[in-house]
Formats: C-alpha cells, structure tokens, sequence
C-alpha cells in the first residue's frame, strides 16, 4: 500500500516518507513545539519543490526540523532564506545528505540549549544567494547565530558558491569543501573548531566581473582553533584570526596579504606559499601585517615555526605593523624565496617594516617584543636587509633581537619546493584528493632533509629539539 504524501501527526507536526515530495505553495512555517520530518534515505530520496517559498519558524520556535536524503529544489530566493530557523528550549536542526538546487541561503538561530548539525549536504553552484564583484553586494550563503553552547557541526558539506557565516558558540566546522565565488569561513563564536576543510576562493575576471573588491577567505575570532586546513586564494587571504591558528596552508595570493591581524593571536606551523594564481595580481603588502594596537588584555601576537614561501614572487616585507601594533614574538620560522628589491611602495625594503606609507626611522620603531632563530634565504634577491623594526631596549644581533638568526643560509628542504599549486579541483571534488592528502604533501616538501640547518636550531625555549620552520624532522 502507498505511503500518504504527508502524514499530519499532531498540530503542526508533518511527516514526508521516504521517496516522497513535498511542494510548497506557500512559506512552510513552524510555530512552537512543531516539527517537521523528511525521511528520506540513500535508496529513496525525498523532493522539497519550493516555488521561491521558505521553510521557517516563528521567534521562540523549540521542535524539531529534520531532513534527510532530500532534493530541495526553488527553496527561497535572493531575498528568502531557503530555512531560516529560530531554535529556543532544546530545539534540534539537523540537516543530513540534502542537495540544496537553486535555493536561497540557510539561515540557522540557536538559542537556549537547542542543537544544530548540518552534514554531508551539498550547496550548489546556482544558489540564488548574491555574490558580486562588490563586498557590499555579497552575502553568505550559511549563517549561525545564536547564544545556544550546545555542540553543532558543519561537517562534510560541499558548498560551491559564497561563504559561511559563522557568529555563535560551539562550531564544529570541519571536513567541508567550499570551492567558488567568494567563498570562505567567518567563524566568531566561542570554542569553535575549523579543522580539514579545503578553500578556494574562485575570482573569475568577466565582463561582468573586471575586478573583485575586498576578498576575504578565512577569519576565527574570541577563541577559536583553526587547524589542518588548505585556504587558496583572496586578497586577505585570512582576515583576523584572534585564537589558535595552527597547521595550515595558505597559498595563491592574489592581493594584500596572506594573513591581515589585529595584534593577537597565535600562528604556528603553517606553510604559507605564495602560488601562481589563475587571475592578474593586485597590489601585495606583507606576508603578515598587523593592523591594529593590542586591546585589553592582549599582549601581542605571535608568530612561530611558520614557513613563509614567497616563490621569487613576492617583493613583500615578511612582517608589516602599523604604528602602535605589536607583534610579541617572532621565532623559529623560515623565510624564503622572496623577491625584495631596494624599494617597498615609499621606502626601503626589509623583512620587517613599518606601514607601508612610513619612512625608516633611527632607531627602528619598536613594535616588535622578541624576534630571533629565523632563517632567511633569497639568494636572488637584491637586498638582504632584515629590520626597520626594532626591539625595545635591545640592539640588533642582541639576545631576542637577530643574535640567532640563520641569513642566506640554503635551508635544505626535502622539496623540490613547488611552483603551483600541486593540486586540481576537478580531482578534489571528486574525492580523488583529500585534504589529507593535500597537508601531507605540503609537510613532505617543506620537512627538513638530513643536513638541514632547521634542525634542532629553533628557539629553545619552546622545547630542546624544536626546528626552525613548520615541520619538525623529528632528532
């Protein structure tokens, strides 16, 4: 006997069976303690035709919106969420295996201790979401807001147009690929995790499409980790990472910076690579340029055991701050490859700068708290000059202040360094490559060969044996 279409359980409550569709004439809207269930499987896939309506919830709304298995086709519009759901109580979202066919964005509220999880979904290119040359033109194509600290995931998604917008506690952003215009992850809530995803900022140059404006590709804020991801392409690379920033890599710099900060933070064991990107370069500023004075309670970033590959590309400080930034400390990273010529912009060129538009002064400008156990090798560069910064109450090649460092000295990396980058998104979106492969790659290159002078000639006060560079060689 045939399943009913929709079975009405209790006021409100709707229930789609497995292999069955659902067509809005109107906003599908919960109220409530209403719930709605999609039950599709692998085997039978349930069908959600929107006609531009939403499914959503009123303000206070505690039931639950499961779907599952389902092609969810004309769901919103450029101005309707697809779902926008207003979670209170213990309130449960969970979104599971959904292809997401010319729909609006996901607009997700978790209050209280209401739940969210959203897995193995796929957001299309052809989302009605706006994306345009223009940041003020652009939206996200996921949102989370919310006060809820129950635990939520965004895990193994695909999202091919736009970013997410992530500003509530408790994220599990991991394992996705988002591949396309202006994508990215904004994540600026609480204890969030943004771990194993691929990113690739698509910026085609068109008719339409002559220049792109203020392409960010990544940002974690007031705590958050981010680690083991490939972050490609953007003009601020990464924009602002407050938290822990750790075993990355950013690559194919296409304007700006690799990673624009507030003076806070944590950056280590990241593989910065500069790239060839499919699109003209704009104007570059440095590898790290750190914008803003420290607020209350911080004390400087930090910035250790990182790789900075310029690819004789860039003719770029490694480290730029604005006056009254302040980096805490420097150390045991490897700078290389760079292309630095005598002048940067409106003064001369060095490692480390003041901003761009400030002259060199005697003394340096003291914004830097500690740098040493550096090495620098760009053997066709024209200048080696290392520091229009200074350190307070130190000279250079003073304990804390360059006595350490490694100057033109061939770092002897396993390599070969690379050109581009090593990798297709035809073969990523295929599942061909995985990110783990992708970070196991990189690491390989830029790990320490025998003989290398990175080994075991990091600072040691980050441990005996520690390495110069993002790879440990493990003596």
């Amino acid at each position: 006997m045939l399943l009913p279409l929709i079975l009405m359980l209790a006021a409100g409550d709707t229930v789609v069976e497995a292999g069955r569709t659902l067509t809005l004439a109107e906003d599908l809207v919960l109220q409530g303690a209403d719930s709605l269930a999609v039950r599709g499987t692998a085997e039978q896939r349930c069908t959600i035709v929107g006609n531009g309506h939403s499914l959503r919830t009123g303000d206070q709304w505690t039931g639950k919106l499961r779907i599952s298995f389902c092609d969810l086709k004309g769901l919103g519009s450029p101005k309707a969420p697809s779902i926008d759901a207003r979670a209170s109580g213990r309130a449960e979202i969970a979104l599971d295996g959904c292809d997401f066919d010319e729909c609006g964005p996901i607009a997700l509220r978790t209050d209280d201790a209401s739940e969210a999880r959203v897995t193995k979904c796929l957001l299309r290119e052809n989302s009605t979401v706006s994306v345009d040359k223009a940041r003020e033109k652009s939206f996200p194509v996921f949102v989370a807001r919310g006060s809820s600290t129950s635990p939520k995931v965004f895990q193994g998604n695909r999202v091919y147009k736009s970013h997410l917008e992530i500003d509530a506690p408790n994220w599990q952003i991991e394992d996705n690929l988002l591949i396309g215009w202006r994508s990215g992850v904004f994540a600026f809530g609480a204890a969030t995790v943004v771990k194993g995803n691929y990113i690739h900022v698509l910026m085609p140059r068109t008719a339409e499409f002559p220049w792109w404006s203020q392409v960010a590709s990544f940002t974690t804020a007031k705590g958050a980790l981010a680690e083991h991801n490939v972050i490609r392409d953007g003009e601020w690379i990464v924009q602002f990472v407050e938290g822990e920033f750790r075993n990355n890599v950013i690559c194919d710099i296409n304007d700006h910076n690799f990673l624009r900060n507030g003076s806070t933070g944590r950056i280590h064991h990241n593989i910065f690579f500069a790239g060839k990107p499919d699109h003209p370069p704009g104007s570059q500023s440095a590898c790290i340029f750190v914008v803003y004075a420290p607020k209350a309670g911080e004390t400087g970033v930090e910035v250790f055991n990182n790789v900075f590959d310029a690819n004789g590309l860039l003719n770029v400080p490694g480290v730029e701050v604005n006056p009254n930034g302040f980096v805490k400390s420097v150390r045991s990273n490897a700078f290389v490859r760079f292309n630095h010529q005598e002048k940067y912009i409106r003064h001369e060129q060095a490692m480390y700068c003041p901003q761009w538009e400030e002259p060199h002064a005697a003394p340096p400008p003291p914004r830097l708290g500690y740098v040493d156990y550096n090495l620098y090798y760009s053997p066709t560069a024209k200048t080696h000059r290392l520091y229009a910064l200074g350190v307070s109450g130190k000279a250079e090649k003073d304990d804390g202040f360059g006595k350490h460092d490694h100057v033109e000295i061939d770092p002897k990396f396993k390599g070969p360094l690379p050109t581009v980058f090593p990798f297709d998104d035809v073969d990523i979106k295929a599942g061909k490559v995985t990110v783990a492969q992708m970070l196991a790659r990189f690491r390989e290159i830029y790990t320490p060969a025998e003989g290398s002078p990175l080994i075991d000639a990091g600072d040691p006060a980050d441990g005996t044996g520690t390495d110069i560079g993002a790879v440990n060689a493990g003596k």
